[in-house]
This record gives structure tokens, sequence and C-alpha cells, in this order.
């Protein structure tokens, strides 16, 4: 079972049971949700030329501090401060 089927089961659980014959009440609302889900994972997917731009902002913020003879660590203490301000330009960027 894959994970949108299962988010999808946990949403809406089957109403269908052995010992009657009702249809199941949920079976179209899990085909939505599956759905829902495998566009939400498409549309949250990396491409090729997102990792690229990624790579590109990332050297790009490093050369601004080096080319400013500027303590990286003064500028990025942590290497997520650096990584938060990669992920923002990204993002700045893809809008």
């Amino acid at each position: 079972m894959s994970k949108a089927e299962e988010r999808a089961l946990e949403a809406y659980p089957s109403t269908s049971h052995y010992w009657n014959a009702e249809p199941d009440r949920n079976a179209e609302a899990r085909e939505f949700y599956k759905q829902g889900y495998k566009q939400a994972e498409k549309d949250l997917e990396l491409t090729w030329e997102d990792v690229k731009l990624l790579q590109d902002i990332s050297h790009e913020v490093f050369a601004e501090v080096a080319n400013g003879c500027i303590d990286y660590y003064q500028v990025y203490p942590t290497e997520q401060s650096f990584l938060e301000e990669v992920l923002k330009r990204f993002k700045e960027q893809r809008t």
C-alpha cells in the first residue's frame, strides 16, 4: 500500500464490512484524497534545475562573504543559518 493510500485510509476509513453488502461510502473521498496527495508530492518535488539553482545560490552566498573579507562564521555562525539564507533566496527566486 502506498503512502497516499495509507493516508487516505486514515482520513476516510472504509465503511463496508464483510457482514453487510453496503457500498463503501468513503471510497470516492479516498480516491480524491489520493489524487491530491500525489499531486502535492509532485508539486513539492525538486527538479534538476532546482538543484542547480540551490547550488548556484549557495556559491553566491558564500562568495559574498568571501569577497567582503568578513569572517564567514561571524555572518553565519551555524551551518543552519547559512542554509536558511540559501533557502530564503531559493524561495524568492522560484516565485
